[in-house]
């Protein structure tokens, strides 16, 4: 793995979760049992490297020289009774990052993160906000694009049902 000295890692971890694992489908976390058989990897042509970087015993998802990065499941995800989609992620650099859900054909939108730099990032998106586009009853990749060259790390990515209280 290669060496990493203009890259500041994040130094704490990602928020734990205050989810049960019975309450989530999680794709990527340190917290829950994760979906088996997915490649965070594809080579779609991409400059990201992704690499696991331990912080504080937690494994996190790294994406560094960020100019797209996809994730594909072993299968189609069936998220239709789920209402949002948590992602925890943490940059010192970027300035834009957009999350995609795509579904077969292929169809997708994309959701823009909000950023807070130097520190962890915490969001649930509302599947709704995917549902015109996107056919919840059959997921089969995620993808994020952003601010070219950036470095961007993600833990506890997950589907859950968030009630309004």
């Amino acid at each position: 793995e290669p060496v990493r000295s203009d890259t500041v890692n994040p130094v704490i971890s990602a928020p734990q979760p205050n989810k049960n694992g019975s309450e989530v489908f999680s794709v990527y976390s340190s917290y829950f049992s994760n979906l088996s058989g997915t490649d965070f990897n594809p080579n779609w042509g991409q400059s990201t490297s992704v690499s696991y970087e331990e912080v504080q015993g937690s494994l996190v998802l790294a994406y560094n020289n960020l100019n797209y990065q996809g994730t594909q499941f072993s299968s189609p995800l069936n998220v239709a009774d789920k209402s949002h989609i948590h992602l925890d992620y943490y940059t010192n650099d970027a300035t834009e990052l957009r999350f995609f859900l795509i579904s077969t054909g292929p169809a997708e939108t994309s959701f823009s993160l909000p950023i807070e730099t130097g520190q962890w990032n915490s969001i649930d998106i509302d599947l709704s906000h995917f549902s015109d586009v996107v056919n919840l009853n059959d997921i089969i990749q995620f993808k994020v694009d952003g601010t070219n060259g950036t470095n961007v790390y993600f833990d506890n990515i997950y589907f859950e049902i968030t009630i309004s209280k």
